[in-house]
């Protein structure tokens, strides 16, 4: 039986949560004049950043790669701890197979839509966007209410997801209850599963804030380990996070999602958000939204968001919590 420090037997829980950041790998910086653009291969794996795609064989993979590195970065090594708020909410929740009435509202694509023979797994998902304003209730909520912004791949209408992004809670000032709510913001990764249900994991020293822009890469270069890199464009600031699968779990591929995700009884009042330079890759090809699936959160008088496909590259999310 694992132990804690005092000698006590860990609970489940906390065995689960112990044994979720042992599967994490975090990368230290790269030296000084390090440029992604022209760094060897292993150089790239070991300061924790994606490959470099081929232009010519793969161009739009190879664009992405440009784009999320055309500016200065200052590349710090992830700080992890458990995510308390997110890991209490089942990443799956009300999903159903006609991708209906749920907790994501955005743009999912179905790898099997696609067409390609034989089916590919999608294996890399991206987007940038900016951090929205979080606007205040008045008067502010009974509790805390919280809501996430992220990329992933699966959880479409399967039992696991590969996903990071960002995610904000809403607090009331209990004690000028029922005065003003600050907003709390903060950058996550998981790879959740049925089967094992781990938490969620937040990265506690990439800080964002209201109108930074941030962008965000989820891919499964093998099918049993995942890879997360987040940059905010605001500070300048990249990391990278390596998350290696439970035994059993590989990564299906089976769908691509740029979502926003509710994740209290109620959702917080934000400006539109677009997801922008949406884009997604197999091990051969790239796709964007063309083939894209709408959804939209549901609330008991109608829906909570409204979600469109501004362009084969661009999706965009509004509030509308008071319809």
């Amino acid at each position: 039986m694992q132990q804690g420090n005092q000698g006590v037997p860990l609970t489940d829980t906390e065995i689960t949560q112990t044994d979720v950041l042992t599967l994490m790998r975090t990368y230290d910086p790269p030296p000084e004049g390090f440029d992604p653009h022209t760094a060897a291969p292993g150089l790239l794996r070991r300061h924790g950043l994606p490959r470099r795609p081929d232009p010519e064989t793969e161009p739009e993979l190879a664009r992405l790669f440009k784009r999320a590195f055309v500016r200065p970065a200052r590349y710090v090594k992830a700080e992890l701890a458990i995510d308390p708020v997110m890991s209490r909410r089942d990443p799956l929740g009300g999903q159903d197979p006609d991708f209906g009435p749920s907790g994501w509202g955005g743009v999912a694509v179905v790898t099997s839509s696609l067409g390609y023979s034989p089916p590919e797994p999608a294996t890399t998902v991206f987007a940038e966007w900016v951090v929205p304003e979080i606007i205040p209730w008045d008067p502010a909520p009974a509790e805390p209410i919280t809501v996430g912004f992220w990329v992933g791949l699966d959880g479409f209408n399967n039992g696991q997801v590969l996903q990071a992004g960002i995610a904000a809670t809403l607090t009331p000032d209990f004690w000028l209850f029922p005065g003003p709510a600050s907003v709390n913001w903060w950058a996550w990764t998981e790879w959740y599963t049925t089967q094992y249900q781990d938490p969620a994991v937040q990265v506690t020293n990439f800080p964002v804030a209201t109108g930074n822009t941030v962008s965000f890469l989820v891919c499964a270069p093998e099918p049993d380990h995942g890879f997360v890199s987040m940059q905010n464009l605001g500070t300048g600031q990249v990391t990278s996070v390596g998350i290696n699968a439970r035994p059993g779990v590989t990564s299906a591929g089976a769908s691509a999602e740029w979502i926003i995700e509710g994740i209290s009884a109620d959702l917080p009042d934000f400006v539109p958000v677009t997801f922008s330079d949406c884009s997604a890759g197999t091990q051969h090809h790239a796709f964007n939204l063309t083939d894209g699936v709408v959804t939209n959160i549901q609330g008991s008088a109608g829906a909570l968001t409204r979600a469109s496909i501004a362009s084969p590259t661009a999706a965009v999310v509004q509030w509308e919590g008071w319809s």
